[in-house]
């Protein structure tokens, strides 16, 4: 695949922080979101040149590593670098750095392209290929490890999905699950510790009006405390898993 790396300067706003004044892992989330979708208009691969083929793309896993929260006001870089094409999936990474150029947090996501009309996965179009600049498929998938599930229920929330939560492709914006997932743990856990990486993957779409269950299992080990959750709908079909890693703040 060619050299399509895409940056994107931008500064933490107020509406991006959370109580300690750090960026929110929602918000990095969006950053990666908007950097991804102005690289691929940029060569072509437009949400009005999908729908006229009939497809979208859908994000089916997330992996996010946190190394520093940047803070209230801070100017920093977020990057994009579209990986490769696997037949009816692709790869991006994602990067953010300082003005210094220090590492602040990293992301690893694989995306299926769907037929919008019957919901499923579809082969990439040959178009596509093009404009990456990918003359086929990636000989190896890249390892995305496995999600830990759930044995039990130590906490949960339930949600009604809003007409604000829905996207461009009429189901609940990816971003919506983290924000589920982090409201469902006590709020202990939020003010004493640092979310430093979380897995997603998303296995069913949610729509307007739907129950949304939200399950979270807390576990405390030797290096960190993990939580992991499942979000379900009010028919108990599993939608989305999650593992988050949390590290002890030190006031």
């Amino acid at each position: 695949m060619k050299n399509n790396d895409f940056s994107k300067e931008y500064e933490v706003m107020y509406r991006d922080s959370d109580y300690r004044l750090r960026c929110k892992l929602t918000a990095i989330a969006d950053y990666f979101c908007e950097v991804g979708n102005i690289q691929a208009e940029t060569i072509g691969d437009t949400i009005d040149f999908a729908y006229s083929h009939g497809c979208a793309w859908v994000f089916y896993k997330y992996d996010i590593k946190i190394h520093r929260y940047p803070k209230y006001r801070e100017k920093i870089i977020v990057k994009t670098m579209p990986i490769g094409f696997k037949r009816f999936y692709a790869y991006r990474g994602y990067e953010i750095r300082s003005e210094e150029g220090e590492l602040l947090a990293e992301g690893l996501a694989l995306f299926f392209l769907i037929n919008i009309e019957r919901r499923r996965p579809m082969r990439i179009l040959k178009e596509q290929y093009d404009m990456y600049g990918e003359e086929g498929d990636m000989k190896e998938s890249l390892d995305m490890e496995k999600i830990e599930k759930l044995t039990r229920e130590d906490n949960f929330k339930e949600f009604q999905i809003r007409y604000s939560d829905i996207d461009s492709n009429t189901h609940v914006n990816n971003v919506r699950y983290m924000e589920w997932a982090i409201e469902s743990i006590p709020l202990e856990i939020a003010k004493n510790y640092e979310l430093k990486r979380i897995k997603v993957a998303f296995e069913k779409e949610s729509k307007y009006g739907d129950r949304i269950h939200v399950s979270a299992q807390i576990e405390e080990r030797e290096d960190d405390l993990v939580t992991l959750h499942k979000i379900c709908n009010s028919n108990g079909e599993e939608l989305t898993l999650l593992e988050a890693h949390w590290d002890k703040i030190n006031n």
